[in-house]
């Protein structure tokens, strides 16, 4: 494949320096048009800090790559994962200290809803990245009015195209590095006389993991279809559904020092070329629990969404929105040991009063001592078969061993392993509405509403394998315990309105505005605990406040303040969970400022420059009552309290120049995020340093472009060292090991990218097509750099603190579009 690609690159090179001399024309109309593009990308007219994806920029990046990645070029943001293209288990992303659960997102408007990868909805997982036009993103709370339960920190909206006015078609092939591949094919109707247009798409993906011998696979399959209906006078009705379904083997997260994970599996400057997933079945179920092929996850998600907008008069006008979106998955992973239920039934509900069915690992057949109804018998946890210790069990790989007397070794029988499946389900329906119109000539009113009803299952299904010796294999009939069957049910309602004021002959702009949100979630898993638990928060009046005042045609400032808010998360129900029993829990809530000033010229130059400061208050804090406890084994009790919050301050500065051969575009942020009280149950300080967020981070990139038929573009992308643990964490673990482990921070790194496209002016297909053929390079110089930290995973325990993803090495893709 590389030499493929090599002889594709060096080919477009040699054509590129025998290429037509420049174009340098530049009329009264393409004046016009630089203009445009560079004030949309640096947010001009906008009230706040807020940036813009084009869709010349789009174009450029490699087909097929997850949308989230192409906002690694908006000030402020921080997205990588393990892979090039996208990424589930691995995608990290994060906005002036915020990561990816405490930023909303929206497809054409509609909520994307939870943006956990096994169990929410990434965005790429509704929408095919071929159709993908603009992608809005503020960086403070959106617009108001914008539906998210999570929009803490700032708010992104993916706009899809319309069906073409024109009958055609096109076709996307790709193919790349680890064996990617990609087809994509288009048909759109063109307008009939009645004026409705449609299209239908349909586009495969594949491509495997690059450490190791490349086991892993991540397929993805996706269809849409959309009709419009032209209603007239500037009213429209379209419908749109879109099906996805996919299965990825991610990357695991790796350690920083091997001093300080002396168990970890693998670490980055130990090898920085592997996550420590084996690619080989080695028949020994300690080992082959680290086989990449056992660890995944599947999704299939259908989301429906109708679009209607009415025109009244000169001004008014109308939306509504109804959608529905379901999605069906699972994660598995595979684990060297059964955790058999103590009574021995599969599904065992809690009583009135009572506590869980306690469960035990066993490890090898006839482990532990049963009674004649196949109950497990723990005796006393200081007996140990001879020979034997509590260390040598956990490197047999059986970690709840240790609390369990064993029986004479010679009874032992094979080794026993399961397939651990966490089944997934979620059915979101909802409803967008605004009314918004002109009073007066200075005065431009908008009310609107959002309602949601959400309704998800997850379970934690048990089965055991058929053969370890063999595979990882199980039939659905070897369920043998069932240790979580959790329902959720959520409803989320909200009601905006906004007064935007036009003065001193429309210099100055004034965004009045105000939300109120309120969020009711019931939640029961009959065999973690009897009943239902119930929560219900409300928002308050959530004041959005934004000012824009136009010096001149050139000149700009603008400055914003907003109150946002965020649903309670799904962890303070869950398992043991409990909210602290004398202060309750509160929904964690953000109050963000900046301001800003923007220049843009006739010529296409442009630049911003903006300084903003966030406080994050009522942050729910996880306080464990029993860090020892195996959470799979439902002995682990946490509690839950709002403890601190988080401080961000920063500045942000982009550049933007273009012209009739070139564009240039930079940015640079500085960002100061910490913590701004304790949180001893967490190892946090006041003043630690946000995990994952760096302080300095930067963007460059440079278009040429001799011709109309040849595009050449390199970019640059710098992020400064983030801190990747808390802090100073005790040695209470390893014997030998240093008194104090450090905090540790992700070494700073540089990427440089390239893309390369050629359009000629003669189609080789004939039939009027127009042919692009695009090289892509990500990661030029294979720069081994760690992509972002696992927040979500690290605890104050050294032999767990700092995990982290490895970034993605130096991956070619080469692509031809037709359109017809």
């Amino acid at each position: 494949m590389y030499s493929k690609l090599g002889v594709i690159a060096a080919g477009s090179v040699a054509l590129l320096q025998c290429g037509a001399q420049a174009q340098a024309q530049q009329t009264g109309e393409a004046v016009a048009t630089v203009v445009q593009v560079t004030g949309q990308v640096l947010g001009k007219g906008e009230a706040r800090a807020n940036s813009v994806i084009d869709q010349a920029v789009i174009a450029e990046q490699p087909a097929g790559l997850d949308p989230l990645k192409l906002l690694a070029r908006v000030p402020g943001m921080q997205v990588s994962s393990s892979d090039a293209l996208t990424g589930s288990f691995s995608m990290r992303l994060s906005m002036r200290g915020f990561n990816k659960e405490q930023i909303g997102i929206s497809i054409d408007g509609i909520p994307n809803g939870s943006t956990l990868s096994n169990g929410g909805t990434m965005p790429n997982r509704l929408l095919d990245p071929a159709n993908l036009v603009r992608v809005d993103a503020s960086q403070t709370a959106g617009d108001l009015g914008t539906p998210s339960n999570q929009a803490l920190g700032g708010y992104i909206d993916f706009k899809t195209r319309d069906p073409s006015k024109e009958r055609g078609g096109e076709v996307e092939l790709s193919t790349g590095s680890f064996g990617y591949q990609r087809g994509f094919m288009r048909i759109d109707t063109g307008k009939s006389a009645s004026g409705t247009s449609a299209y239908l798409d349909y586009s495969h993906e594949y491509v495997r993991t690059w450490p190791g011998d490349e086991s892993g696979r991540n397929t993805r399959r996706h269809i849409d279809a959309r009709v419009l209906q032209d209603l007239g006078d500037g009213s429209s009705l379209r419908a749109t559904v879109s099906y996805n379904k996919f299965s990825d083997n991610d990357y695991d997260a790796v350690a920083l020092l091997a001093a300080s994970s002396k168990l970890y599996k693998a670490t980055f400057y130990g090898d920085p070329t592997t996550d420590g997933l084996t690619d080989h079945w080695t028949g020994n179920p300690s080992i082959d629990q680290n086989y990449r092929g056992t660890r995944g996850i599947n999704s299939e998600d259908t989301l429906m969404h109708i679009d209607w907008t009415q025109r009244f008069g000169d001004s008014g006008k109308l939306t509504v929105k109804p959608y529905w979106h379901k999605q069906d998955g699972n994660g598995w992973f595979y684990v060297p040991y059964v955790q058999l239920p103590s009574n021995g039934l599969v599904y065992s509900p809690v009583v009135a009063g009572g506590k869980p069915t306690a469960v035990v690992q066993e490890c090898y057949q006839n482990q532990y001592q049963r009674t004649a109804g196949g109950a497990l018998i723990p005796v006393s946890a200081i007996s140990y078969p001879s020979g034997s210790s509590s260390a040598s069990l956990a490197t047999a790989g059986c970690p709840a061993a240790a609390k369990y007397a064993m029986n004479p070794v010679a009874q032992w029988g094979a080794r026993e392993a399961s397939t651990r499946r966490s089944d997934n389900a979620i059915d979101r329906k909802g409803a967008l509405a605004e009314a918004s119109g002109m009073l007066g000539e200075y005065q431009h009113l908008r009310v609107g509403g959002w309602v949601e009803r959400t309704t998800r299952d997850k379970d934690r299904n048990w089965f055991a394998v058929t053969d370890p010796t063999v595979s990882g294999a199980f039939k659905d009939s070897a369920l043998y315990s069932v240790t979580q069957d959790r329902h959720y049910s959520s409803n989320t309602a909200m009601a905006y309105a906004q007064d935007k004021v036009s003065l001193m002959d429309s210099r100055l702009q004034l965004d009045l505005g105000a939300t109120y949100q309120r969020f009711k979630e019931d939640y029961s898993s009959a065999v973690e605990f009897n009943g239902v638990r119930t929560l219900e928060v409300s928002s308050r009046l959530l004041p959005k406040l934004a000012a824009l005042y136009r010096v001149n045609d050139d000149w700009e400032v603008f400055a914003s303040g907003s109150k946002n808010f965020s649903a309670i998360p799904d962890t303070v129900f869950e398992g043991t969970a409990a909210v602290d029993s004398k202060n309750g829990i509160k929904p964690e809530t953000s109050i963000n400022k900046d301001i800003g000033v923007r220049w843009t010229s006739d010529n296409g130059y442009g630049a911003a420059l903006s300084a903003y400061k966030i406080d994050y208050r009522d942050r729910i804090s996880i306080q464990n009552g029993n860090p020892n406890g195996d959470i799979f084994s439902r002995d682990a009790t946490t509690t839950f309290a709002n403890q601190g919050g988080i401080s961000s301050r920063g500045v942000e500065l982009t550049l933007r120049a273009s012209g009739a051969s070139y564009e240039l575009y930079a940015n640079a942020s500085y960002n100061d995020a910490h913590y701004v009280g304790d949180t001893p149950a967490e190892g946090i300080k006041a003043n630690d340093p946000v995990l994952g967020a760096p302080r300095r981070s930067a963007f460059a990139e440079a278009t040429w472009k001799p011709s109309e038929a040849w595009r050449l573009t390199a970019n640059a992308h710098y992020v400064g060292q983030a801190a990747g643990t808390y802090g100073d964490v005790p040695n209470t673990v390893i014997t030998g090991g240093p008194a104090i482990y450090p905090r540790q921070y992700m070494p700073a790194y540089t990427l440089v990218g390239l893309n390369l496209s050629y359009k000629p002016n003669g189609s080789p297909f004939g039939y009027g097509s127009r042919t692009e053929f695009a090289v892509n390079v990500d990661n030029l110089f294979d720069r081994r750099y760690l992509g972002g930290v696992g927040a979500e995973l690290t605890s104050s325990n050294p032999l767990t603190t700092g995990r982290y993803f490895l970034g993605s090495p130096r991956t070619f893709y080469a692509t031809m579009r037709v359109k017809f």
